[in-house]
């Protein structure tokens, strides 16, 4: 479809041509339990995506596809990820925009949008498969958004953060993957943390911050994310309503007194100890 979609035809019409697909539980709890045993494998978040998906997507894109934002990512083929990958755009943003805070956490933590797109091959692929209208949908809000979530929101890329980042995420978008990590999560981050000599209270608190805090955030699919890049970072959470993460805050700053912990994985913690 070249054009513009504009009504329920349109988006019956994309939506008619997905290849229909299956919930493969088994394949999901096998990514699981590698994702367990090793936090940093991205594809694994991928491959748990693919085979809980099914048809769970296609509420989310008519919704966004009702909203002239969604329209023109359509229309205009957007990529988010080669915004993101601009370096030299964003450093001409405001010093506390979204862009550069952006910039500051993917530059700090060795990261890129085609990074990601890199590590999670098995995506790529599935993509590959879509009608476009969906491919860009799909690349747009659920992959290429990611680390601009963690910027949002203040979590950091520790595993607690991370659970918590796809907290907010299957708030806003309903992955069921992104339900069945912030529910099991939990439980994999008190692990290292007690392998580290670390109680795990508040794990489970700011996890149920965090869904608290995707509810009652605006949708944030539905807006220019290119154009949030300019504003201020402040501003903007207090207008789409993202609440501090203040549990997830206090179990950082817990692990940061009783160790001299700083950044990176709670998983490379535990082994020093």
């Amino acid at each position: 479809m070249t054009a513009s979609i504009i009504g329920p035809e349109d988006i019956d019409a994309v939506l008619a041509t997905v290849p229909r697909q299956r919930i493969r539980p088994l394949d999901a709890m096998r990514a699981l339990i590698r994702l367990a045993r090793d936090p940093e494998d991205t594809q694994q978040v991928a491959l748990m995506g693919i085979a809980l998906a099914g048809r769970s997507q296609r509420r989310v894109f008519r919704r966004f596809v009702s909203f002239p934002a969604g329209q023109a990512v359509i229309r205009e083929k957007r990529s988010l990820a080669r915004t993101l990958d601009d370096h030299d755009y964003l450093r001409t943003l405001k010093p506390n925009s979204l862009g550069r805070h952006y910039l500051a956490f993917m530059k700090r933590e060795g990261l890129s949008a085609r990074g990601l797109i890199e590590a999670t091959p098995a995506v790529t692929r599935k993509l590959s498969e879509l009608p476009e209208p969906i491919r860009l949908f799909s690349s747009y809000t659920s992959r290429d958004m990611h680390d601009l979530y963690h910027v949002l929101t203040g979590y950091g890329r520790d595993e607690l953060g991370e659970v918590c980042v796809l907290a907010v995420s299957y708030e806003q978008l309903r992955i069921r993957a992104f339900r069945l990590i912030s529910t099991t999560g939990p439980f994999v981050v008190r692990r290292y943390l007690r392998k580290a000599g670390i109680d795990g209270d508040g794990v489970f608190a700011a996890v149920r911050e965090a869904r608290r805090i995707g509810r009652a955030a605006a949708w944030i699919p539905s807006l220019d994310i290119e154009a949030l890049l300019a504003e201020d970072l402040d501003e903007l959470r207090a207008r789409l309503n993202l609440a501090e993460p203040v549990a997830y805050r206090a179990v950082i700053a817990r692990i940061r007194t009783a160790t001299g912990w700083n950044s990176g994985p709670f998983s490379a913690l535990a082994r020093t100890v």
